[in-house]
């Protein structure tokens, strides 16, 4: 898939800790809201250079959890302890900005500090010229702040403020858009921007995924790969957990609970600890079995004084704390998914199908053939069409090109992720939602609501009081009634919580219709889908395989281009010597190629890049050259800095504006060093 390179985001070196250092401490916590206890006695230690990723069921208050972090919420008990001059970046599901700001403008809030500093500068190289006997005091000052000017990123500000925009998925085209002119996935790739570009101590991210497409996810996971900070995130994303966590922390019934490594040591652990709970409760139970049947046996007899004994041991492990709970499995729903008609083996044809938006091809389909069984998985970077696909597909779109053909026999089942009111009555209950005009005795509808976690009251809520996740469920216990033999998803599993989305993966493999489903959920489509269409503006890419083998082939191949870059830059005589070489061997008729003129006395051979206008200034430096380059400018431009508050600087008014126009050179050269190192890098 050709998506497109995202920069690196620039990052200052920061100390190496050899020892841990805690970050955040959080011991014994106690939360009530209402009636409700949501933490009992929780605690939570995280290290710098940890990256924690926090799961559990929907309402278990991990959001919550975050916002005591950050001092948003109080604790009933316990305490909560940052270290001494950490700075914290919260990533909310809701963040807050000025709806009048341009993109760009509130993208360079973040660096407020840094721009105080660089105007106290400016005021304080203006007092030198004019400080008289007071100039070591001026001085002394003016060193302190380029001090901390340094310290907080300096002149690579732009630089950062760029490659974070570009590496969220927020290009150029946005950047002078009005705050208020955006979506909502756009703000939240701002507010994550923001953060990252600020560089916090500890990053608490809740659910930094959603919004993002692929490419953004991928740039988002290669950064955070490197944060030095600590990173605690809430997250739906399983692969994202995968490649990132450190640990996992489980949230359940009011505690943490931690286990070592990525999401999926978290399951294996987790299933072989339920294992050893499960055993031990039965032996426990088949124990006390046992006793009970000695005590009765025996409670009168020869042998009552040892029954008595045992009944007391047996009556006080019963009231203490050492027995054994049976393992107590996380409510989820129940799906399975039948049909009640076989569909005809050709599901789909699609011969030259297009379409595009205001003179712009969206897409553009040559030829594909679906089979009865099928689950095909459509991915591509966010305004692709992805979404628009579908609708053409289901005729709810015109297509501006070609020709489209449904087979025979199908029963169509489609979930919009928007999952709107334009979509359910706000004023149905659950049941009557469900129910609509489907022929269910009471007792069926009843029966599916259940395996969908509506039952009792939650049965007859009013649909416009609900969250994302039960609107999901609401379609779900839908498709599970109307049985469809191909189901056409659009983002199923936005919304749903990790336990329904493996519930709905199960199914989906069990399902013996056929799939056709949008998704930026990777891990959704490793395990769902065995056949991938990639949208590659204007192409579509029909790839025979899942999602991880895509996602390695196209690694394999981007790896290729850049060794195969490298090598050109790094010998591109010898490869002209081999052309010359394949030359020779050509048919002797053949018109030979003249040699290019000589240059003029004096003067450099013409760079061959300097004819592309886009070509990189330092492209011709190895990254090792690279990596000396940046840290002699590095240090050049400090030096260029501390020069401006020497006597003989400062009180020269055209020495000083040659410093700062050499210091303006020379953060010039830093970011297209830097430019060009982290392009070598991605």
């Amino acid at each position: 898939m050709g998506f497109a390179i995202l920069p690196r985001l620039y990052r200052p070196a920061r100390i190496a800790y050899r020892l841990p250092v805690s970050v955040v401490t959080l011991n014994q916590i106690e939360k009530t809201l209402g009636s409700r206890t949501l933490f009992d006695k929780l605690d939570l230690n995280v290290e710098l250079g940890e990256r924690v990723g926090m799961v559990g069921p929907n309402g278990a208050g991990k959001t919550t959890l975050l916002r005591i972090i950050t001092n948003a919420f109080e604790v009933d008990a316990g305490l909560v302890a940052l270290a001494k001059g950490t700075r914290v970046g919260y990533l909310t599901q809701d963040p807050v900005f000025n709806d009048a700001n341009t993109v760009i403008d509130e993208a360079e809030l973040a660096f407020g500090a840094l721009h105080v500093l660089a105007h106290q500068m400016r005021d304080l190289e203006h007092q030198m010229e004019h400080a008289g006997d007071g100039l070591d005091a001026v001085l002394a000052k003016y060193q302190d702040t380029l001090h901390d000017f340094e310290l907080a990123g300096g002149y690579a500000w732009r630089n950062k403020l760029e490659a974070a925009l570009l590496g969220v998925g927020l290009g150029q085209e946005h950047w002078e858009k009005a705050v208020g002119s955006l979506s909502g996935g756009q703000k939240s790739r701002l507010a994550l921007a923001k953060i990252l570009i600020a560089e916090p101590d500890l990053l608490l991210l809740d659910e930094p995924t959603n919004h993002l497409d692929l490419a953004a996810i991928e740039w988002l996971e290669n950064y955070l790969l490197g944060f030095p900070g600590a990173v605690l995130l809430i997250s739906h994303d399983r692969y994202l957990l995968d490649r990132l966590a450190t640990r996992i922390v489980n949230l359940v019934r009011g505690k943490l609970k931690s286990y070592p490594g990525n999401y999926s040591s978290f399951l294996q652990q987790k299933e072989l600890e339920e294992l050893s709970q499960k055993r031990a409760y039965e032996e426990q139970q088949a124990d006390i079995e046992k006793q009970k049947e000695f005590i009765r046996r025996f409670g009168a007899g020869q042998r009552s004084k040892e029954a008595k004994g045992r009944e007391k041991r047996l009556n006080r492990l019963l009231i203490s704390d050492q027995m054994v709970t049976a393992v107590d499995q996380q409510k989820s729903v129940s799906l399975k998914l039948s049909t009640e008609q076989r569909a005809g083996d050709q599901v789909l044809q699609i011969r030259e199908l297009a379409k595009g938006y205001g003179g712009t091809t969206l897409w553009d389909v040559e030829k594909i053939d679906v089979k009865r069984g099928e689950r095909i998985g459509i991915i591509g970077p966010n305004g692709s069409g992805k979404t628009t696909m579908l609708k053409v597909l289901l005729g709810d779109e015109p297509a501006d090109a070609g020709t489209l053909r449904w087979g025979a026999n199908l029963n169509i089942g489609y979930y919009d992720q928007r999952l709107g009111m334009d979509e359910f009555d706000p004023e149905n209950t659950v049941l009557e939602e469900v129910l609509g005009d489907r022929p269910l005795t009471e007792q069926q509808l009843r029966n599916t609501l259940g395996s969908m976690m509506f039952s009792g009251d939650d049965a007859v809520k009013r649909v416009g009081v609900l969250s994302g996740g039960e609107r999901a469920r609401v379609r779900l216990a839908q498709l599970l009634l109307d049985k469809p033999n191909v189901l056409v998803l659009d983002e199923p599993t936005n919304h749903l919580d990790i336990a329904t989305c493996e519930a709905l993966e199960q199914t989906l493999r069990d399902f013996p219709g056929t799939i056709v489903c949008v998704s930026h959920d990777r891990y959704f489509l490793d395990h769902a889908c065995t056949r991938l269409f990639v949208i590659d503006p204007p192409a579509v890419v029909d790839f025979d395989g899942r999602y991880s083998e895509w996602a390695s082939k196209h690694a394999a191949a981007e790896q290729q281009r850049k060794r195969d870059a490298k090598q050109q830059k790094a010998d591109p005589k010898g490869k002209q010597d081999a052309r010359g070489k394949s030359d020779s061997r050509q048919p002797q008729n053949q018109a030979k190629v003249e040699p290019k003129p000589a240059t003029s006395a004096g003067k450099k051979p013409a760079d061959r890049r300097n004819d592309n206008p886009y070509a990189r200034p330092f492209g011709r430096l190895t990254v090792k050259e690279l990596e000396a380059q940046i840290t002699d400018t590095e240090v050049a431009l400090a030096e260029c800095q501390q020069s401006f508050a020497t006597p003989a600087v400062s009180r020269d008014p055209s020495r000083l504006k040659r410093a700062r126009a050499d210091a303006d050179a020379l953060a010039k050269k830093l970011k297209g060093l830097e430019e060009e190192f982290y392009s070598r890098e991605t």
